[in-house]
């Protein structure tokens, strides 16, 4: 048997098993269900029929409705979620208004506050019939539209006919984030008269792992990702130029075998 004819096939296997291994250890966003928790009291079943449950996806993104309860806000109420959250880049709310009549329109009824571990803030404003509008649109003399492309209806069904029946929607807000370590969000319900009230039935937030480092004697011209790749070969293996970053364990102490793995009563 000739062992040539093996040499150049296994020689390309590792390179692209190299480049899988590199691409896994390169910054990327994903998904961070947040759980409501205690905060959430008023019962998804109890304003729509056969509501959302569990880990579900809307909008193309995941959360946890796992507890069944969205959190509702009267006036001057807030909610704090808590947690950490590195180089975050969006955030996602699955948020709506009740009891959202017309005098209400264009009026600035809350904000969503994010909190970063650098101890700046960022806060979006809520606007009826810009970004938040009523839960139950087949209700009349409320504002049913939306007109911020950053909100959208990502779910449809009807209103429990004890909440008055007809169309209900769940919206999901998007918010940019600036790449910072966030360490908490604050929905703050700002409107001082009247029945209207936030109600959030969901939130996940971006977070990105940190970018893979490779560095090798020379610096390689085939990019970073096929670089990260031939340090990653056996014949580099225990190359001490080389450092990976883990998205989900961070910076190996043992170059070695670094780089090998890198998500709150109507």
């Amino acid at each position: 048997m000739n062992a040539a004819i093996f040499t150049k096939p296994a020689k390309g296997l590792i390179l692209a098993s190299g480049l899988i291994a590199a691409s896994s250890v390169l910054g990327f966003a994903q998904d961070a269900p947040v759980a409501l928790g205690a905060q959430a009291t008023v019962p998804l079943s109890s304003l729509y029929v056969s509501a959302p449950t569990g880990i579900t996806t809307l909008g193309g993104h995941s959360f946890d409705l796992s507890g069944g309860n969205l959190l509702a806000l009267g006036n001057g109420q807030s909610a704090t979620l808590s947690g950490s959250w590195a180089n975050a880049t969006s955030a996602y709310l699955l948020l709506n208004s009740y009891n959202t009549y017309w005098w209400y329109d264009q009026s600035v009824v809350g904000n969503v506050t994010f909190t970063f571990s650098d101890g700046t803030t960022q806060s979006t404003d809520l606007t009826v019939g810009g970004n938040i509008r009523e839960w139950r649109t087949g209700a009349g003399y409320t504002i049913n539209t939306l007109a911020d492309p950053a909100a959208a209806n990502v779910w449809t069904g009807s209103a429990q006919p004890g909440m008055g029946g007809g169309t209900a929607v769940i919206d999901m807000l998007s918010i940019t984030l600036p790449g910072k370590n966030v360490t908490s969000v604050t929905l703050n319900d700002i409107n001082t008269w009247g029945a209207l009230q936030l109600d959030l039935a969901g939130l996940t937030i971006d977070p990105v792992a940190p970018t893979a480092t490779c560095v090798r004697p020379g610096q390689s011209a085939l990019g970073n990702a096929q670089a990260c790749a031939h340090s990653q070969a056996p014949e580099n293996a225990n190359s001490a130029n080389f450092t990976g970053t883990s998205p989900s364990q961070g910076k190996s102490t043992q170059s070695s075998t670094a780089g090998t793995k890198t998500h709150p009563t109507h």
